[in-house]
């Protein structure tokens, strides 16, 4: 799915303390795409993945996904929508520690009525040999690794991703990055990450830079293998 931003605006707090945390942004990610937005702290990354996704309201603009103005949608439409379409990867796992890794796959399988295998999508991110196994069991990267297959089972069209290395290391980040990448293409997921990485956005087809609530610049890429990026660049 594609997503349109037209003239979006999203502030914070009142009065004399009214924080504007996104300043009329537009912009265009077409379907498929891996999108890299690129920003230092307090630069609205994590504020445009919320407004861009549904998890948060604006004040101005309009959203588009898939043709779908989500801007316009009820509370009980944007669930549904997020539900069916929408699939989000964050820093922290939020893995269920009393279920197997199999189990919390099949949690997001469970979703939708034509799920992808959760044991494929396991195949998939290398962690086959590791179904029975509970998340505190697993490294970091691997518990990560769950939750990207977790996010993956449904199908959904586009997979929003929050810093999803940030609390790994140089080899488990990238590790990561890469089954992103190959899923990307595998099922033609729109992919929007936010990192404050900037050797991240090699990956990217699209990259995206944000300063003070405003897009910098964007730009299309000619993405590298995960495994070629410089670390922190």
């Amino acid at each position: 799915m594609g997503i349109q931003l037209k003239s979006v605006t999203k502030s914070y707090g009142e009065g004399d303390v009214k924080t504007k945390a996104l300043d009329d942004v537009s912009m265009d990610i077409k379907d498929g795409a891996f999108v890299v937005v690129l920003g230092p702290s307090g630069s609205g990354k994590s504020t445009l993945l919320n407004v861009m996704s549904g998890l948060d309201s604006l004040d101005q603009g309009e959203i588009t996904i898939g043709g779908a103005r989500i801007d316009q949608m009820k509370d009980k439409e944007l669930t549904a929508f997020r539900r069916k379409h929408v699939g989000f990867v964050f820093q922290q796992y939020n893995l269920l520690h009393t279920l197997t890794v199999k189990e919390n796959v099949e949690i997001g399988a469970r979703l939708v009525d034509e799920p992808h295998d959760p044991m494929r999508l396991l195949e998939d991110v290398g962690l086959k040999n590791h179904v029975t196994k509970y998340p505190f069991q697993l490294s970091g990267g691997e518990q990560q690794r769950v939750s990207i297959a977790r996010a993956l089972a449904k199908k959904p069209k586009v997979l929003f991703c929050d810093e999803p290395t940030g609390a790994l290391d140089e080899k488990m980040g990238k590790v990561v990055l890469g089954i992103l990448q190959r899923l990307n293409k595998k099922h033609n997921t729109t992919v929007v990450l936010i990192t404050h990485n900037a050797g991240i956005a090699r990956l990217a087809t699209q990259v995206v830079r944000l300063n003070s609530g405003k897009v910098v610049s964007v730009h299309d890429n000619k993405p590298v293998a995960a495994e070629e990026i410089s670390w922190g660049e």
